[in-house]
C-alpha cells in the first residue's frame, strides 16, 4: 500500500483536492482517526491518500493547543456572536457541552477555510510540475530497486525526481545512440536503469516526440568503489549491463564512445583528477565525449550551500575526514580541454540551490551519432516536471 501511495501522480485538480481535504479531516478533533479518514476519503474519491494524511498534520503537537483555541473560539463567535475569551472563568461558564459543540463548529469553518487556501497553493504547485510521462518514467525506474527495501527505493526514486542530471542527458541528445558507455563511479546504477527504461518505453512508443530518441544501442560498462552500492546496481540490472567493484582511480578504462563522471571527481585530489580525466580521454573513440557533472567553485552562495550538503552527508556516513576537491566551471573547463577534448558546459542545478554545472568534452577527429539528429548540446531544463538536486557520487 505504501508503494502504491507513493506512486499516485495525479493532475491539479485531484492534487488540489487530496490537501484541501485532508487539511479539513486534519482540523477535526478526531484524533487517532486521521489516518483512516484520509485513506478512506481518497479511496471514496479517487484522491492521493498519502498526500490527504500529510496535509492532515496541520494538526500536530505544537499546533494543536493553538488550533484548537483557535477552532473553539470561532465556534463561540459563529453561535453566540462574540469570541470566547482565553479565561479558565470563560471557559467554565461556557460548559463543556458548549464547547463541544463550539470545537465542532469552529472545526469544520476552520478546517475549509484553511483547506481551501493550502488547496489552491497545491494547484499551483502541481500544476507547474504535472507531467504523467516524467511521473510514469521515474515509477519504472525506480521499481527495479524495490527489492532491495523502502530506503533505497525512495533514496533512487527522490534522486530521480529531484536530480535535474539523468533526465537532463536524455534531454539534452548529448549521449551516443550506439557504441560503449562507461559511467564512473557509477553508483547503484541510477543512469544506466534510466538509460535501459528509456529504450523499452521508446520500444512501446510511447516516447515523447519532442525529445531525442534515446539511446538505443549503448553497452553500459559501470565502476563502483561501494561494493554494497556495485551489488545493488548489478542485481537491479540484471544483466543489461556490467558493473565492477573497482576504484576508479585504478581501473584500465575500455575504449568507449562516452565517459560519465557524475558528482565523482569532487571526492579526488587534484592530481588524482588529472589522472583520471587524461585516462578517461585516452579512452575515447573519435568523436566520442567525455560529460562530468560537478559543483562549480566560483558559484558563490550556491556554492557554500552545495559544499555544506556535501560535508554534512559524509558527517551522516561517519566520514569525519573526507576530503573535497573543488574547481570553478572555467577550471573545469580547462581541465578537459588540456587532453584535446572540445568543450561546452552549461548550469546543471535548475530550480536547485546548488552551483552545479555539466561539462561536455567531445573528442576532435570524428563525429560520434548523438541519441537524437541535430538536437541541442544542453537543452536540460525539466520544464513542466520540476527539478530538484541531491549531490552524491553515490548514485
Amino acid at each position: 500500500m505504501y508503494y502504491r501511495l507513493r506512486q499516485q501522480e495525479l493532475d491539479p485538480p485531484r492534487v488540489a483536492w487530496s490537501v484541501a481535504l485532508g487539511t479539513w479531516i486534519g482540523c477535526l478533533p478526531a484524533y487517532g482517526l486521521h489516518l483512516a479518514l484520509c485513506l478512506g476519503v481518497a479511496r471514496l474519491f479517487r484522491l492521493n491518500g498519502a498526500l490527504a494524511y500529510l496535509a492532515a498534520h496541520v494538526n500536530n503537537p505544537w499546533s494543536a493547543p493553538f488550533l484548537l483555541f483557535l477552532e473553539t473560539s470561532l465556534g463561540h463567535r459563529l453561535t453566540r456572536g462574540r469570541w470566547l475569551p482565553p479565561t479558565p472563568e470563560a471557559l467554565r461558564e461556557a460548559g463543556a457541552l458548549a464547547l463541544g459543540r463550539d470545537l465542532l463548529l469552529g472545526a469544520a469553518v476552520a478546517g475549509a477555510v484553511l483547506g481551501g487556501l493550502l488547496g489552491i497553493a497545491a494547484f499551483g504547485i502541481a500544476r507547474r510540475r504535472h507531467w504523467p510521462f516524467r511521473a510514469d518514467l521515474i515509477n519504472r525506474v525506480s521499481a527495479s530497486y524495490q527489492p532491495f527495501g523502502l530506503r533505497t527505493w525512495e533514496s533512487v526514486r527522490g534522486k530521480l525526481r529531484h536530480d535535474p542530471v539523468y533526465l537532463g542527458l536524455l534531454r539534452s541528445g548529448a549521449l551516443p545512440a550506439g557504441g560503449r558507455l562507461v559511467d564512473l563511479g557509477c553508483g547503484r546504477g541510477i543512469l544506466f536503469a534510466t538509460l535501459v527504461v528509456s529504450r523499452e518505453t521508446a520500444v512501446l512508443g510511447e516516447w515523447p516526440g519532442t525529445w531525442p530518441p534515446p539511446p538505443g544501442d549503448l553497452e553500459l560498462i559501470g565502476y563502483e568503489l561501494d561494493p554494497g552500492h556495485a551489488t545493488v546496481a548489478r542485481l537491479a540490472l540484471a544483466g543489461r549491463a556490467t558493473v565492477h567493484t573497482a576504484d576508479v582511480r585504478k581501473v584500465e578504462l575500455p575504449a568507449c564512445d562516452a565517459v560519465t563522471l557524475l558528482d565523482a571527481l569532487h571526492y579526488l585530489e587534484a592530481s588524482a583528477q588529472e589522472g583520471l580525466i587524461a585516462r578517461a580521454a585516452a579512452a575515447l573513440r573519435p568523436g566520442g565525449v567525455l560529460l562530468i557533472r560537478e559543483a562549480d567553485a566560483d558559484g558563490g552562495l550556491r556554492f557554500q550551500l552545495t559544499r555544506l550538503q556535501e560535508r554534512a552527508s559524509s558527517w551522516c556516513r561517519l566520514e569525519w575526514r573526507r576530503q573535497f576537491h573543488y574547481r570553478s566551471a572555467a577550471d573545469w573547463r580547462a581541465l578537459v580541454e588540456r587532453h584535446g577534448l572540445a568543450v561546452e558546459s552549461a548550469p546543471m542545478g535548475a530550480g536547485t540551490p546548488f552551483a552545479n554545472v555539466l561539462i561536455l568534452g567531445r573528442m576532435r577527429g570524428g563525429a560520434a551519432q548523438r541519441a537524437g539528429a541535430g538536437a541541442p548540446a544542453f537543452p536540460v531544463s525539466e520544464g513542466a516536471g520540476g527539478t530538484g538536486s541531491s549531490r552524491s557520487s553515490r548514485r
